[in-house]
């Protein structure tokens, strides 16, 4: 009887979190503020970039087209992306790629972008943008379109893209990002009731009100932080920051990684710090294993993870064969946050030339 009760307890428990998610991901579907193209031109626009020169090829053309001002800060690259971005048609500032102690190298960049754009921009909000998005033809009517029906309410907002796939497997691995973000945070829910904080930013989208940046001064306060649109979704819910969070797939999207190993190694860097500590780290794993396996064992849990895999792919615009296949990914999480624990503890995961 005990025996039967320790295995059937943890199955209807994980079975009800199926059930929750599947809701949270229903209600950010329905829910979920939405931006379609618009005509006009955005103001500024800041990227932070370290041997991005190929994804600014892709980028810069079209967002140039845009928005009135670009600025890059080139953080010590080697490959040419200062050129390239001045070429295009971009304003580069250029970093030595020395971080001052303390400071990851991301956070170090937009710190640097934001004082600049303080000195040159008269725009009243700052789009920070990561190199590797791409943005399609009416995208910056779109933004500003964003600033003036949200920008009253919100001082921050934060965008859901298209992601663009990699070379087969690495979308079926990748799946469990996106699915994680929009199958566990309510922002639909957070939005249309008003209250709450879904504790998250996503640094690939983030637009600021240049007025309140410095007084919030997010990317030196969140300095040291490896995962940092994470950490400073949380510093905005601590300082009670309202935060709106849009689907801005019809005009954007991003290639986050070329192919499986650049996803490895990516998801390897950041896992971690989800959380931050070995505990948590085991915790974390053991759940989304646990997850996994209920699907084999409750058909309810079956069904409601079909139609979050099917909502992600929906918002997200992945391939359709993730759905099928999203219960390797989520065990996929699983050991990807166990790696990534082994891998920071054990010294930490290098890229682009750093250690994290």
């Amino acid at each position: 009887m005990s025996v039967d009760l320790l295995v059937f307890a943890p199955l209807v428990i994980l079975t009800l979190v199926w059930v929750w998610i599947a809701f949270v991901s229903l209600t950010n579907i329905l829910m979920m503020p939405s931006v379609w193209k618009g005509s006009g031109k955005f103001g500024t626009v800041l990227i932070p970039a370290r041997d991005e020169a190929d994804n600014l090829r892709l980028l810069l053309p079209q967002l140039l087209k845009e928005v009135e001002q670009v600025i890059v800060y080139d953080d010590g690259s080697t490959d040419g992306t200062a050129e390239v971005a001045q070429e295009l048609g971009a304003t580069v500032i250029k970093g030595d790629g020395i971080l001052p102690e303390g400071w990851t190298g991301k956070n170090h960049a937009c710190w640097q972008l934001a004082k600049v754009a303080a000195e040159v921009s008269s725009s009243e909000w700052w789009l920070f943008l990561d190199a590797d998005t791409r943005v399609q033809e009416g995208f910056g009517g779109a933004v500003e379109s964003m600033t003036r029906n949200l920008g009253g309410k919100y001082p921050v907002i934060t965008g859901i893209p298209k992601i663009l796939p990699g070379k087969f497997p690495e979308p079926i691995y990748l799946f469990w990002v996106p699915w994680i973000i929009l199958s566990t945070i309510p922002f639909g829910l957070i939005y249309q009731l008003g209250f709450g904080h879904s504790k998250f930013t996503n640094g690939q989208f983030v637009l600021w009100n240049s007025a309140r940046y410095f007084d919030i001064n997010p990317h030196e306060v969140c300095k040291e932080e490896v995962l940092e649109d994470v950490k400073i979704g949380r510093y905005l819910a601590k300082e009670k920051v309202r935060v709106c969070t849009v689907n801005v797939s019809p005009i954007m999207s991003v290639k986050m990684y070329d192919d499986l190993s650049g996803a490895w190694q990516g998801m390897l860097k950041n896992s971690y710090w989800v959380v931050g500590n070995p505990v948590g780290s085991v915790v974390v794993a053991l759940f989304l294993f646990g997850l996994a396996g209920t699907l084999v064992l409750s058909p309810l849990a079956f069904v409601c993870g079909l139609m979050t895999a099917l909502f992600t792919v929906v918002a997200t615009k992945m391939p359709w064969y993730c759905i099928p296949l999203y219960p390797f990914s989520v065990f996929a999480a699983g050991i990807t946050q166990l790696a990534s624990m082994v891998a920071v503890i054990g010294g930490g995961v290098e890229w682009k030339g750093r250690k994290y």
